[in-house]
């Protein structure tokens, strides 16, 4: 089937909206590229989105035409906001030969089955798209209060959770020191025939100790015994994911797959990490051992780091505007050091957790997948080798993503977690968002491009802390 101008045009305006939220000037000066676009696509792409678009070949791709270039190849499961089209937009043929930058080798007259009208009102279409993604996100912001507010209660402790839909049990645990705020957006997408649950990752017991590992394994128990579950399906997300290894190891049957976004986990000296992996980790082992340096952490910790500006080397800038973190969650990853409290108390919990080595691999552990981000400045984009046996699933690697995919990626996300939990047997979901992630193999394992400029949601670690 022939590509269409309204399927090039979305995949663009995906990767231009993305680009575009780090970097609102990035395509003032750099055009996008694409090798063989639809005949029409310049003229629609300039119209939609005023950005200039040049048909190259591959081989002159920076990482953002990369992106654009896998999201054309996507068989369609990774866009889930297509199903939302409400408005009857006119499917009529069109073309428009005379676009430059179509290239002489669409002679064959390539006709467009877009949805843009007969007159070609792309710039009408772009605004159709972006009324539907700000309803989309309104809903997502919105989804804790169409849930349903459940209390299960263990230990002298009541823990708060939301619940919703019907359908298999599917558990998302949270980081550390994070609310389930971050699971909003992605919880939208998975709600349709599961039973969603999730709540704020326990900071404190009942006499306002630590609570520890165990006490986040017990939270999960009694969430369990509250929804009247056996098993459960789990998504969790970074230092979640830890926890969620240890609860599958302890009670293999009670898990019957998990998902591990964008995983934290201790690491031996050999295993790839991140710097802010080892910075945050000397850091919080200081600060738990001296809860007096708290005040002092958070001083050097700063503010937001202030995004330096792109470099002048096209490739070198198209691999640092995907690597910002997404504007405008600076108080939803910033919880765990909104105050000196807070990151004492954090300091304690994370201290604890990477003090547990990982689980060996035993038999009858459920199906695990490791899903990470190419670009992840958190957490090292692959796996500890110690926990490489335990991914009966394996491993994929989001291509051009941070580690906050299911807050700026939700959609992708979704699609490759829905289709692993719906055939966990089958092992990683290849169909889903095929080009989108770069999947693992024994003898080719996934390799992430090397940012530049790094830069996180707090600012680099000053060594004094840990004096």
């Amino acid at each position: 089937m022939s590509e269409t101008i309204e399927s090039f045009l979305t995949a663009a305006h995906r990767t231009f909206v993305e680009v575009t939220r780090r970097a609102p000037d990035y395509f003032a000066g750099r055009p996008l590229r694409a090798s063989d676009p639809p005949a029409g696509s310049a003229r629609a792409v300039a119209a939609a989105l005023g950005v200039r678009l040049s048909a190259v070949a591959a081989r002159e791709f920076t990482a953002v035409d990369d992106l654009l270039d896998r999201r054309r190849r996507t068989d369609g499961t990774d866009r889930a906001d297509e199903t939302d089209r409400a408005d009857g937009a006119d499917r009529s043929d069109r073309t428009d030969p005379t676009d430059p930058a179509d290239g002489a080798d669409r002679a064959d007259g390539t006709r467009d089955a877009g949805g843009a009208g007969p007159a070609g009102d792309w710039e009408g279409w772009r605004r159709r798209q972006d009324r539907r993604a700000a309803v989309r996100a309104a809903r997502a912001a919105h989804l804790a209060r169409a849930m349903d507010h459940r209390v299960a209660r263990h230990s002298g402790r009541g823990l708060r959770y939301r619940a919703g839909g019907r359908g298999p049990l599917l558990v998302l645990l949270t980081a550390l020191g994070h609310t389930d705020e971050v699971w909003y957006p992605l919880a939208d997408r998975l709600l349709p025939g599961r039973r969603v649950v999730m709540w704020d990752a326990g900071e404190t017991g009942p006499s306002g100790q630590t609570w520890t590992l165990a006490g986040q394994l017990a939270d999960f128990d009694a969430v369990l015994a509250s929804e009247g579950a056996d098993s459960c399906d789990v998504i969790a997300w970074c230092s979640g994911a830890q926890i969620a290894v240890e609860y599958a190891h302890r009670h293999p049957a009670a898990v019957r797959a998990a998902v591990l976004l964008h995983g934290s986990y201790p690491r031996a000296a050999t295993d790839p990490s991140s710097a802010y992996e080892r910075n945050l980790g000397a850091v919080c082992a200081s600060v738990a051992a001296h809860p007096g340096r708290a005040a002092r952490a958070l001083r050097a910790l700063g503010g937001e780091a202030v995004p330096v500006p792109l470099p002048r080397d096209e490739h070198r800038a198209a691999v640092e505007v995907l690597a910002r973190t997404p504007p405008g969650l600076d108080a939803v990853l910033r919880r765990p050091f909104r105050d000196a409290r807070a990151l004492a108390g954090y300091s304690r919990q994370l201290t604890e957790l990477w003090q547990h080595p990982i689980p060996a691999a035993v038999p009858g552990l459920p199906p695990l997948l490791s899903l990470g981000a190419e670009l992840d400045r958190v957490a090292a984009p692959e796996p500890p080798a110690v926990l490489v046996p335990l991914l009966t699933a394996g491993h994929g690697l989001l291509v051009g993503a941070t580690h906050y995919s299911m807050l700026d990626r939700p959609e992708v996300v979704a699609a490759v977690c829905g289709a692993f939990l719906d055939d966990p047997a089958a092992g990683p979901p290849a169909a889903a968002a095929p080009h989108e992630v770069r999947w693992s193999t024994p003898t080719a394992p996934s390799h992430p491009i090397s940012p530049t400029h790094p830069t996180s949601p707090i600012s680099p670690i000053d060594e004094e802390v840990t004096s």
